[in-house]
């Protein structure tokens, strides 16, 4: 265990205490559930503590949670430590944090102030004009605790769907197909290969089976998804692959999309390396009732083009990392999601993730006779790595003009309360509401935020 960052002495800093279940990762298996428990010295204050987990060995789920997730990179083995620190944060829970140091006889009483004009942006938190609970320097104020757990040298190898065929992929004359289903699981760990096939309608006479009858429905024409599931045990790693049969009948209003296969080659990422090609097989039938889209998403990690079905993924973290494609066909009972999980390997440098504080509109309803509303978002970036941080607004409908980006070296309430900072005029075309979002990214993480304006009733439709 290691302890840092606290004075000698009485306790003045919040302790963070992790604890592993189970304690010790079995081989086969790459995961274990992370709890943290935190003691408060300084009850009396009513201040908040938050906790952050952190490790080079693995990936951690949420590293703000008391209860997560922690995953062995797939290139680690042996003793791994995971740290978790404990800070003070009072108020609203933003924490205003002049690098004065701990005075003599530990901790000052908290009070409220507003940030100093000349407050250096690497010494603050987050500053929106609004009072701030002034306390010591965060490596003061903080505690450190670090524990070791083992990874396994043999992790979980995901079982893969090789082939999924339907024969006749139409049945309209017989109102039957044969289905037939390859996978394999490499290591068959941590339990024995199961596949599971469903359809979206119809019969399926054994689902557990590598080659069964499928039965139409005959009340539902049109096509029909089939999909398969491969598991072993480890949800993480389930591998799903879809396809479609054709089935007499009346089809419904609207047949919804199929993602038929989401891949990324390769899923393990080697040494000093970082990309892997991700691929998103998807169709909509019947091309109803708009365009097709596809919208890629990570909590770590950078893609490309988010919204292509063929891109490069490049990780940000080490340890693994759930790719997700969200697929729409404008029918929200239609929508589709789809998740795979990549390893990054352990030679990816420590990154921390950008923080996006904030989309805000003046005015968020805009009055008859208007057409306008300002926006403004606001980032900040801990360690301004890989990238500098970009911001990027976007609006199905409706143009942005008078957009300003840049960057502040010092934090001043009002003026320039966040380090990055994007302004922008947000023009309407048409009535009623809409969606409004930023997109900002450091090259290694991305984030996301939308809020909703109003555009007046007399503005008329394109």
């Amino acid at each position: 265990m290691i302890l840092t960052g606290c004075p000698i002495g009485a306790p003045q800093c919040p302790e963070a205490t992790v604890t592993f279940d189970p304690p010790v990762i079995p081989p086969g298996v790459s995961e274990t559930t992370v709890i943290v428990d935190v003691t408060d010295p300084r009850p009396e204050l009513g201040l908040e503590v938050i906790t952050e987990l952190s490790s080079i060995g693995g990936a951690i789920a949420d590293p703000f949670a008391r209860e997560t997730t922690f995953a062995c990179a797939f290139d680690v083995s042996g003793p791994v430590e995971v740290c978790a620190t404990a800070t003070y944060v009072g108020g609203d829970g933003d924490a205003s944090v002049p690098d004065g140091g701990m005075p003599e006889g530990g901790m000052p009483e908290a009070g409220v102030s507003t940030v100093p004009q000349s407050q250096d942006v690497g010494a603050s938190y987050q500053y929106l004009g609004k009072p701030h609970i002034v306390l010591s320097s965060p490596v003061q104020c903080s505690e450190t605790r670090c524990t070791t757990i083992i990874c396994p040298e043999d992790k979980n190898e995901c079982p893969e769907v090789s082939s999924l065929t339907v024969e006749p992929m139409d049945a309209r004359e017989g109102g039957t197909a044969t289905i037939t289903v390859v996978a394999d699981d490499p290591d068959k760990n941590p339990d024995a290969l199961v596949t599971t096939i469903t359809a979206a309608n119809g019969t399926v006479t054994d689902p557990n089976a590598n080659e069964t009858t499928y039965t139409c429905d005959p009340a539902v024409g049109g096509f029909i998804q089939i999909c398969v599931v491969a598991s072993d045990g480890d949800s993480s790693c389930d591998d799903e692959r879809c396809t479609t049969v054709q089935c007499p009948g009346v089809p419904l209003e609207n047949t919804c999309p199929v993602i038929e296969d989401f891949t990324a080659r390769p899923m393990t990422v080697p040494e000093n390396q970082s990309t892997t090609a991700v691929r998103v097989d998807v169709v909509d039938p019947d091309e109803f009732p708009e365009a097709l889209i596809t919208e890629l998403s990570s909590p770590t990690g950078v893609f490309d083009d988010r919204f292509a079905t063929e891109t490069t993924f490049t990780c940000g973290k080490k340890g693994p990392v759930d790719l997700r494609v969200d697929v729409s066909d404008g029918d929200e009972a239609c929508d589709k999601t789809r998740s795979i999980r990549v390893n990054c390997p352990s030679t990816i440098p420590d990154n921390f993730c950008l923080e996006l504080f904030n989309i805000n509109f003046i005015l968020s309803t805009i009055p008859p006779g208007e057409t306008t509303a300002e926006v403004q978002t606001r980032a900040r970036d801990r360690d301004d790595q890989p990238l500098p941080v970009t911001l990027t607004l976007r609006a199905p409908w409706g143009s942005f003009e008078n957009t300003e980006t840049g960057r502040c070296e010092v934090v001043i309430p009002l003026e320039c309360p966040a380090p990055y900072f994007q302004n922008a005029t947000y023009i309407c075309d048409r009535p009623g509401e809409v969606e409004i979002c930023v997109d900002a990214t450091d090259g290694a993480c991305q984030k996301m935020q939308c809020d909703e304006v109003e555009c007046p009733d007399d503005i008329p439709p394109p």
